[in-house]
């Protein structure tokens, strides 16, 4: 592979991939099939296409399995699990090429129920079909030249649109990360080209699959470019997969009746939250770079918003309208809050299912951050409250009471001091234990020398 354009090293093919004349052609060293978990064949797609291609050239029904049975060590089990969804496993080409990858992908669980999308396990599947195709890639330094299928687009039932969008995006992030983290075996891979093969007897739709392949790979082009990790879903569509995870799956997971609506209840409620998902789309585009530094850049100016809000409604000159004062500052910055505390919330409430975050530190940082954002949004909120009450205090101590809790509580005499108290005294227990939390999962003991 041309080290320092990836980009140029894929490609999408129109022809059937156990066509020896075509992998020939392409100097095509390893195809990957796309294998149901038994490895045992099927009459269709390119499971059935690949065996039926082996078979035909040894001259011999079966030939295949009988093959991959001894290869694995198996035995001629017909319904044993020999790969599992997501896995890959390594046999040798036959007479067909060197390598055959099978991967077992994952089956389209969407266009039902109340949610049409389908659920984020099955995405996640998918993609690690195509990182442990580069995981065997990475072991095996005489791979060259790979035929890849769209996985789970046929018989599986994947749209194929959404299924081309994660073949490329993944199979492109995951030789990015391997280049990162391991240069130095990246450049002794013998690693060439990576073709995306798709094939259908109709003409039209192998032509129209085709163009949709070719303008999926050009809308990445300029991320692949720069080679930056990309992203192939908006964050609506990635929230609306965790909710239909839920519906789906949670009482697999043993969350019945409260546990399950409580989870529930949070994926509604963030879908107020969908604007702000919608900014970090549409300025980080489909830069997953990019996309996480908008998060951290809007949690920092999130931050300050509530001390503009007290500038602006405190400088004489400002053109601030009392109801802009006392309704539409202290509105905003109370769906701000919400938002964060929510987002928080998704965070620990459904970190069985959702991605985690990049690192520990930055994590952590990032909990500071939001810290502070809430708990100036909480002193505008006491400013703005007790000045219109006729109880005199300075925004220095309002900060005060949001940060630390310390100024009103200790002289409660209005029935909004109890709410303040009390919501103040939620927010820090809140993020206590979110730090407690962190430390509880990531603090590892130290080995000393004795």
């Amino acid at each position: 592979m041309e080290k320092d354009k990836l980009l140029k090293s894929f490609s999408f093919v129109g022809a059937n991939i156990a066509d020896q004349n075509e992998l020939e052609k392409r100097k095509i060293d390893t195809i990957v099939n796309a294998a149901k978990p038994t490895l045992m064949g099927s009459d269709q797609g390119v499971d059935g296409a690949i065996h039926k291609a082996i078979d035909s050239a040894q001259g011999k029904s079966g030939y295949f399995k009988d093959m991959i049975c001894n290869e694995l060590g198996t035995g001629k089990v017909e319904n044993l699990v020999r790969c599992q969804r997501g896995e890959a496993i390594l046999t040798s080409g036959c007479s067909l090429c060197k390598y055959i990858i099978h991967v077992v992908g994952a089956k389209y669980d969407g266009g039902r129920g109340i949610i049409r999308e389908c659920s984020s396990s099955t995405v996640q599947v998918l993609e690690s079909c195509y990182y442990n195709i580069v995981e065997v890639i990475k072991v095996h330094p005489d791979i060259e030249r790979v035929a890849i299928p769209v996985i789970s687009s046929g018989e599986y039932g994947f749209p194929f649109p959404e299924a081309v969008k994660i073949a490329v995006t993944s199979v492109y992030n995951a030789i990015i990360e391997w280049k990162l983290h391991d240069f130095e075996l990246f450049e002794l891979s013998g690693l060439k080209r990576i073709y995306f093969f798709v094939y259908d007897e109709n003409e039209v739709i192998l032509q129209k699959r085709l163009q949709e392949g070719n303008e999926i790979i050009e809308k990445y082009e300029p991320i692949m470019a720069r080679e930056k990790r990309t992203v192939f879903q908006s964050s609506a569509r990635a929230h609306l997969r965790y909710w239909k995870e839920i519906i789906e799956y949670d009482e697999n997971r043993g969350y019945f009746s409260g546990a399950k609506l409580v989870r529930e209840l949070l994926m509604f409620i963030r879908l107020f939250f969908l604007p702000a998902m919608a900014l970090k789309d549409w300025i980080g585009g489909r830069n997953w770079e990019r996309r996480r530094q908008f998060v951290e850049w809007f949690a920092i100016v999130k931050v300050f918003i509530p001390i503009l809000f007290y500038l602006m409604a405190t400088y004489k000159g400002a053109l601030i309208s009392p109801a802009v004062r006392e309704w539409i500052f202290p509105i905003l910055l109370i769906y701000n809050m919400s938002d964060t505390i929510t987002y928080l919330l998704t965070l620990v409430i459904m970190a069985d299912i959702q991605r985690p975050s990049a690192n520990i530190i930055r994590s952590m940082i990032m909990l500071f951050v939001n810290y502070l954002e809430v708990s100036f949004g909480m002193a505008y909120l006491c400013y703005r409250y007790y000045g219109q009450a006729g109880k005199n205090i300075s925004f220095r101590e309002a900060i005060a009471f949001g940060a630390l809790g310390i100024g009103i509580k200790d002289n409660m005499t209005l029935e909004m001091d109890y709410v303040f108290t009390f919501a103040d005294a939620g927010i820090k227990f809140f993020f206590i234990t979110l730090v407690f939390g962190y430390f509880a999962n990531h603090m590892h003991q130290r080995k000393f020398r004795s």
